[in-house]
């Protein structure tokens, strides 16, 4: 359960502000769908059960389940206790953060046919609403206390052979301007730090955002055994991460240096596209089959970029001043990019109406994302050994299996108890680098005439691992990274909705 960030040699091309990363894609393509308490509680195991707002974003055929007009609102808790471990150092520290939104808010609406048979198509059912897919929300810390490497290090060796006002300005430029590096008398452009000294480092990283999706649905119900269905998806996504990397002097040294903080804001919103199709069929009254496929999202995002530097020494220089800052300018881009096609498909055990069974596999293919058409004409592919975005991703990512499993249990005719589990697959090919994850999650219903209330927990741990920086170069053949970092963050989740029929 544990996903590895690595940072291979923190190449920045020149007037670059913010690149695409195979990281962004991942972000981007993983979805979750339990807008409604209902189906979270139930393991978002809804692919073959229908009649639920949130099952109609896992397949559309859902929708023709509905035999009344219905209106869903739904709100969630979030919690997120992130705790960090240096792993060579042995040192941790922890960060809670807390966040309250909107996940669902649908309406349904059922139509009969104006002449009712015994047989043929039932109703005709059309949906709209919205469906939150994922959260972004996390506020984590990390020390490496005596690092025997600088984030400075790298730095020099990046700037190595180029003059002072060619460096790249959201970096290197940066280090130089508030007098962390310099360029040695009596050299070629050869930079050096302003201390070796061992330091300590910090790490802050503060993250929110959304996805979400709002739906058009139709669908059809045909002699109550077959049912189909097909949604539009426009989908927006907001992202927003602030990242703060400080390292200082150890209190015990007489260095003029005291500390620095390279500070990294990063900015994402974006808005795409997709269909839905899917079909459910009851070849007996306690068993429905059901699958779906989902086009790939084309979305067209917009980011911005900027990054600042602030040293600190202790003593001032001619004009007084001890503390210097230095502000990168506006980097903005714009570009497009296509999630994979996914596929779902699903069975259900509906028990005399007193117990339900249900579970969905999800087939996704992390390897086909795609990013393309930069502002800059950038389509992110590469060249025979110099990969760009793209190539990394279909090296990097693979097809994968996300496993949904939910459990209803009607104790009386008006209150229900539920469960689920999900087992989120590992989206990574490289040997010995898994994101996957498992959530536990459980609920209750309350049904009183035409108004409904459910309650739902669910409960993740995620883990990755990460480092600051690294550096390799292969002629000369050397390299260097920090300590690596392990981090929990363990998600917590309360959500209500509540219905009406009509």
């Amino acid at each position: 359960m544990k996903r590895i960030y690595i940072l291979i040699s923190l190449i920045i091309i020149a007037g670059a502000t913010y690149a695409q990363t195979a990281d962004d894609a991942l972000r981007y393509s993983k979805q979750y769908f339990n807008g409604t308490a209902r189906s979270a509680a139930m393991g978002g195991a809804f692919g073959a059960l229908g009649g639920d707002f949130t099952g109609i974003a896992i397949n559309p055929a859902g929708l023709a389940v509905y035999r009344t007009s219905e209106f869903t609102f739904s709100s969630n808790l979030n919690f997120n206790d992130a705790k960090s471990l240096n792993l060579q150092t042995k040192t941790s520290l922890n960060e809670d953060k807390y966040s309250f939104g909107i996940s669902n808010i649908g309406y349904v609406s059922t139509n009969k046919p104006r002449i009712e048979s015994e047989g043929g198509w039932q109703n005709f059912n059309f949906a709209i609403g919205y469906n939150k897919l994922n959260t972004y929300r996390k506020n984590a810390r990390s020390n490496a206390p005596e690092a025997p490497t600088s984030l400075l290090d790298v730095m020099v060796n990046n700037s190595n052979g180029i003059s002072p006002n060619s460096l790249n300005s959201f970096r290197e430029f940066l280090a130089y301007d508030t007098y962390l590096i310099d360029v040695v008398e009596n050299t070629n452009n050869e930079y050096e730090a302003i201390t070796s000294e061992i330091l300590n480092q910090a790490q802050t990283i503060d993250e929110k955002g959304y996805a979400g999706e709002f739906l058009l649905a139709f669908a059809a119900n045909y002699n109550h055994k077959l049912y189909i269905g097909g949604s539009l998806g426009i989908q927006s996504i907001y992202y927003k991460s602030t990242k703060a990397f400080s390292e200082s002097i150890l209190s015990d040294s007489d260095s003029d240096f005291n500390d620095y903080t390279f500070e990294e804001s990063f900015k994402s919103s974006g808005v795409g596209a997709n269909f839905k199709l899917g079909v459910i069929y009851k070849p007996e009254q306690w068993l429905r089959l059901g699958a779906s496929i989902h086009t790939p999202t084309f979305y067209s995002f917009d980011e911005d970029y900027h990054s600042s530097m602030a040293s600190n020494f202790n003593t001032a220089d001619e004009n007084g001043d001890s503390s210097y800052y230095s502000q990168s300018p506006e980097g903005k881009y714009s570009y497009k990019y296509r999630t994979p096609l996914k596929a779902t498909f699903s069975a259900a055990l509906v028990l005399k109406k007193r117990l339900i069974l249900s579970a969905d596999y999800e087939l996704i293919d992390y390897s086909k994302a795609k990013f393309y058409d930069g502002d800059d004409g950038e389509d992110f592919n590469g060249t025979p050994g110099n990969p760009d975005t793209n190539d990394i991703i279909k090296a990097s990512y693979q097809n994968t299996g996300n496993l949904r499993t939910g459990l209803e249990f009607r104790a009386t005719p008006n209150f229900s108890l539920r469960a689920g589990y999900a087992k989120m697959g590992n989206s990574f090919k490289v040997s010995g680098v898994d994101d996957g994850f498992d959530v536990f999650s459980g609920g209750f219903g309350f049904r009183q005439n035409n108004f409904f209330m459910d309650l739902a927990y669910s409960y993740a741990d995620v883990e990755n691992q990460f480092v600051y920086y690294s550096y390799s170069d292969p002629n000369p053949d050397f390299s260097f990274s920090s300590d690596q970092i392990k981090e929990n963050n363990k998600k917590h989740e309360v959500k209500v909705t509540f219905g009406f029929k009509f």
